[in-house]
């Protein structure tokens, strides 16, 4: 057994408060830290004494003595209190101690300073509150069962779709509420929420594991992806088909096309005809209404296993399979019934329409649309308003298509060039000049003929490009000549089209300024059809050219239907005779008389006559004898490249 002093070394050591007060409230026993605490130097200080001597007052006596009444201890009593103006937390715990009879005989307590667990205690629930609002600020539901399905803790999200109150939850097992089978894993299912609305949840089931990897239970993680399946479908009507018609799109059509397999079908392609007038005659609203009605009548006539789509604007597509009645009759039909007027409104309207048929496989759709494209181009050319694909058509129609997206990019990279084929003084039997004439060698399809480029860039709105490319060849390859040959004349053709140009003049006497050749020594070029051109801008670019010192030649003269009073009041310097009158000279008596009546009359006017299309020497003889100054052909020779016509005709290498 340890002394009483061997006793209060030992408790004089703990960093706790001991003490021992007797049923009389007066203190047996206290150690160093409790006596600190009450302001003593020496535990002996506070024997006898009570708490009302103490510095904290009396305030224990009334616990004490219920304590000491009862018998039953007072256990982890933690208390906020207050020294030298600062706060603090203690933790009491108090024994009652009776004699051998039963009676009161002391009151055993220990207190013990826990500020630092109360702080560790407030931040433990601190993060359980901000864990807790994290939880219930995702709006997916979130639930954590046992294996045996009682729910351990769930977000607000889970209770809201539930309909339930936590205390309904926690601890009970609602699978009854939801799909019977949920594997582990992700999956897709689609629930009732407490409204009775149904929603499209993504669920992820995984366990949660312990320290030790077993597993603690199962957590059970829910999205709502009702918006997202509800757009994916809205995007997918969208994407697959015509928000005006509710027809498959194209590009839906095609793709459900390829899975018919190859049996035999016929796709009609359906243009209405004059939409564009009755969309600007009753507005784009009828007009819509209107292209409604047509694709509720395609939809009654078409078959059940055809496909139908809308392709642009005004035109639909019909993939048709094998049918029980002849294709024309059955077209006829169709056409007939969508020529029936249509009551939009108060408008009663009538339209017309074009077809255009391709017969091949099913699952070849696209290609049977390209052809059925190019049997309806004919037939509209035609004004045909049924029309069947013709292959040979087709590869034309190719031919120009692949043109058409060529030829900018053959101007721009000067691909196309120039050749030049020499006019001849036809007395003197020497150069006069040349003519500047367009190729375009492609690399693919090869030599490309002028006549199918040129109204091609005509159409395209490239000609004034292409023009302004040869002019400028054209100049800078007369310039080298004329350090030669000073006096030696360039002819180029100008296009109808250039001639709305209103700085067509400027752009000319530019290049040749550029280049420094005088422009008495460049012809240019125009067709009949420029002097019948009513235009105020060709009017003033003939009169500004001239003005401006260029020669002007009538190309092709006696095919149109130029009125002779325009040539001696546009100061016409020459008239080139087209090459079919050069042709029949020698054979046709009235193509005879009428090129002396054009020679002379040229004379008359101090207009200079060059026939083209000369090929034979009896031609020639003829010519000369009759009078004509200039001659043209392959007699002469044919369009040559620079280089090679510059050492015919000895202008150097160049």
């Amino acid at each position: 057994m340890f002394t009483p002093d061997q006793l209060q070394a030992i408790i004089d050591q703990l960093p706790i408060s001991i003490f021992c007060r007797g049923a009389d409230g007066r203190y047996l026993l206290v150690n160093r830290h409790f006596a600190e605490h009450a302001g003593a130097t020496h535990p002996g200080d506070l024997l006898g004494k009570t708490d009302a001597q103490l510095p904290w007052g009396d305030v224990f006596r009334e616990e004490d003595n219920q304590i000491l009444t009862r018998g039953e201890p007072l256990l982890h009593q933690q208390q906020l209190c207050l020294r030298d103006d600062s706060e603090f937390w203690i933790e009491t715990h108090k024994v009652p101690l009776y004699d051998e009879e039963g009676a009161p005989l002391a009151l055993f307590g220990v207190v013990s300073e826990i500020g630092q667990h109360k702080e560790l205690e407030q931040t433990f629930k601190q993060q359980q509150l901000l864990q807790r609002r994290l939880l219930d600020a995702i709006p997916d539901p979130i639930r954590f069962e046992d294996h045996d399905g009682r729910v351990l803790d769930c977000n607000q999200a889970f209770l809201d779709f539930m309909g339930l109150q936590a205390s309904e939850v926690l601890g009970q097992n609602v699978r009854q509420h939801l799909p019977p089978q949920m594997p582990m894993g992700r999956g897709e299912y689609c629930l009732l929420d407490a409204k009775g609305q149904g929603r499209h949840l993504e669920i992820i089931r995984v366990e949660v594991p312990d320290d030790n990897g077993l597993s603690l239970g199962i957590l059970t993680l829910s999205r709502d992806i009702t918006g997202l399946r509800t757009t994916q479908a809205q995007l997918q009507q969208e994407q697959h088909y015509d928000s005006l018609t509710g027809l498959l799109k194209l590009s839906h059509f095609l793709q459900t096309s390829r899975h018919l397999g190859g049996r035999q079908a016929s796709l009609l392609l359906i243009d209405l005809q004059h939409f564009r007038e009755i969309n600007d005659r009753f507005g784009i609203r009828i007009a819509d209404r209107l292209l409604s009605q047509v694709a509720q009548r395609l939809q009654r006539l078409t078959p059940a296993n055809a496909l139908l789509c809308r392709v642009a604007a005004n035109d639909f597509a019909l993939l048709l399979p094998e049918l029980n009645q002849p294709l024309a009759e059955w077209s006829q039909r169709l056409q007939g019934e969508l020529m029936a007027p249509y009551q939009v409104e108060e408008h009663r309207i009538q339209i017309t329409s074009f077809l255009g048929i391709a017969q091949g496989r099913a699952n070849d759709a696209e290609r049977l649309l390209g052809h059925a494209e190019a049997a309806l181009a004919e037939g509209k050319r035609l004004q045909q308003h049924c029309t069947l694909f013709d292959p040979e058509l087709y590869q034309q129609l190719q031919r120009r298509k692949q043109l058409s997206a060529d030829l900018p990019k053959a101007i721009r990279s000067a691909e196309l060039i120039a050749v030049y084929q020499p006019i001849i003084c036809a007395r003197q039997d020497k150069l006069h000049g040349a003519e500047l004439l367009c190729r375009w060698p492609h690399p693919t399809l090869g030599m490309v003929a002028p006549d199918e480029f040129i109204p091609l860039a005509e159409e395209l709105g490239l000609i004034g490009r292409l023009g302004e490319l040869m002019l400028e060849q054209g100049c800078g390859q007369l310039a080298l000549w004329q350090q030669v040959w000073p006096h030696l004349m360039l002819s180029v053709n100008l296009s109808p089209l250039q001639f709305r140009d209103p700085e067509l003049c400027e752009r000319i006497q530019a290049c040749a300024l550029r280049h420094g050749i005088s422009p008495t020594t460049l012809e240019l070029e125009i067709t009949e059809g420029v002097l019948m051109e009513n235009a105020d801008e060709i009017e003033q670019n003939l009169s500004s050219l001239i003005q401006a010192g260029f020669q002007l030649a009538i190309d092709d003269f006696g095919t149109g239907y130029c009125s002779l009073a325009y040539l001696p009041r546009l100061e016409v310097a020459t008239l080139k005779l087209d090459r079919s009158f050069t042709r029949d000279l020698i054979s046709n008596a009235a193509t005879t008389a009428i090129v002396r009546s054009v020679i002379g009359l040229g004379h008359e006017l101090g207009i200079q006559i060059t026939a083209e299309g000369v090929e034979t020497q009896e031609q020639r003889r003829w010519l000369t004898e009759a009078g004509c100054d200039r001659l043209q052909g392959y007699l002469f020779s044919r369009p040559l490249p620079p280089q090679e016509f510059g050492r015919s005709y000895g202008l150097s290498d160049t």
